[in-house]
């Protein structure tokens, strides 16, 4: 159960608000918005809320603190805090999270990267052809947890059979507010990885885990302790962010049918509008810990804190961005959805690669889609900004042969 500590002594009351980052005000309706809840009460505020932490609400603070990893520890990202052992490289500081980090990225590089388009190109489209014929879909169901959790499995060479299991622990441990549930969650998905860590260090292969097994940190191989570590962040990310940015992308496309022309039209322009819709429906958001006591403004954070930080309020900064809530295929955005300094996505090029071969494939096939009105969409804010539901309709074409 989401918890509800008193305040520490060096809070100032009236930053104190009782805003609750798994239920956020209007997360139901547009969790990237939601986040902006914060912003009224001013630059930093504090909620007892999930183990207490603060909130820096102004984008270049964001952004800054994103960069600052000497005050801004990544040693605990997660709020509330969860008591495991630390997800490499994510939980890593500078400099051993620079040697982390280049075995994961010297394995996605971006020739390894751009290989594996026809493949994904094609598993969307098998998916795709699988729902068009129907007229209606569960995006999330049918289509969003499905591409990228299968590529992520295929990149580490584990069973397909095994996504069902996968992603359900994976949903736990991004989204639950109760902390014992993020434990176990991720106890159990660690467990998997040490067998399949094991049979492949018996039998190593082309895939991310054998990569691990023969890279370097600090000049010596990763004990088994790191290498279960990684592999376990590389499955928890890959898993979750992308399936949640296609169904903020699916939503806005289906309300948006001159959009869907434009891109249709335009196909140079595609990775502009990729990098505008990853600024407008940015989904990951981290925390840090206070690594020493650090003075902002008037408020002093002391040493140990947790602050959280939101992509979504950089990207929705009117300071920052002109009509921040409104897409602008135009707009060349500097973005941080990917995170910004040492710590940005290893994975970002791929998660962008996997977005415009949705796109494409998808409106190749259904150009012209909306939302059923006998259905629900379900969204929600929290460390992973998401749609649980998005309920899709489109009309089918005549069969060969029918007069109309």
């Amino acid at each position: 159960m989401e918890t509800v500590e008193p305040i520490p002594d060096h809070v100032p009351r009236e930053l104190v608000v009782d805003l609750d980052i798994y239920d956020l005000p209007g997360a139901d309706e547009d969790p990237q918005r939601a986040w902006l809840a914060f912003r009224e009460y001013g630059p930093l505020v504090w909620t007892p809320r999930n183990g207490g932490h603060w909130v820096a609400t102004s984008g270049p603070d964001v952004a800054a603190m994103f960069r600052d990893n000497h005050r801004f520890s990544s040693a605990s990202v997660t709020i509330p805090s969860v008591p495991a052992d630390r997800l490499l490289p994510l939980e890593a500081d500078p400099p051993l999270h620079a040697d982390y980090r280049r075995a994961i990225m010297s394995y996605l590089t971006p020739v390894r990267v751009k290989a594996l388009e026809p493949e994904i190109r094609a598993l969307a489209g098998e998916l795709i052809d699988a729902i068009a014929p129907r007229g209606q879909c569960e995006f999330i169901g049918d289509f969003a947890h499905h591409l990228p959790l299968i590529v992520v499995l295929r990149l580490l060479d584990l069973p397909l059979s095994d996504r069902a299991y996968l992603h359900a622990r994976t949903e736990i441990f991004a989204r639950h507010p109760d902390l014992q549930a993020k434990i176990d969650a991720y106890l159990e998905v660690r467990s998997y990885l040490e067998l399949r860590i094991a049979e492949r260090q018996a039998a190593p292969g082309d895939d991310l885990i054998s990569h691990l097994l023969r890279a370097r940190v600090d000049g010596r191989p990763f004990t088994p302790q790191e290498l279960l570590s990684t592999c376990t962040m590389v499955t928890f990310a890959g898993l979750d962010t992308v399936a949640a940015m296609f169904g903020f992308v699916a939503l806005f496309l289906a309300r948006s049918p001159a959009q869907r022309r434009f891109i249709l039209e335009t196909p140079g322009q595609r990775p502009l509008v990729v990098s505008e819709l990853l600024r407008r429906y940015a989904t990951s958001n981290m925390g840090r810990v206070l690594a020493e006591d650090v003075v902002h403004g008037n408020v002093t954070m002391k040493r140990g804190d947790h602050i959280m930080l939101s992509p979504s309020l950089y990207n929705l900064d009117p300071a920052l961005f002109s009509e921040p809530e409104r897409i602008d295929f135009d707009r060349s955005p500097r973005h941080i959805t990917f995170g910004t300094g040492s710590h940005t996505c290893a994975g970002a090029q791929l998660a962008r690669m996997e977005i415009q071969i949705f796109i494409e494939e998808w409106l190749a096939r259904i150009p012209d889609f909306t939302l059923s009105t006998t259905e629900r969409i379900a969204a929600r804010a929290g460390p992973v900004n998401t749609l649980d539901q998005l309920p899709l309709v489109w009309q089918l074409a005549p069969e060969n042969g029918d007069v109309g």
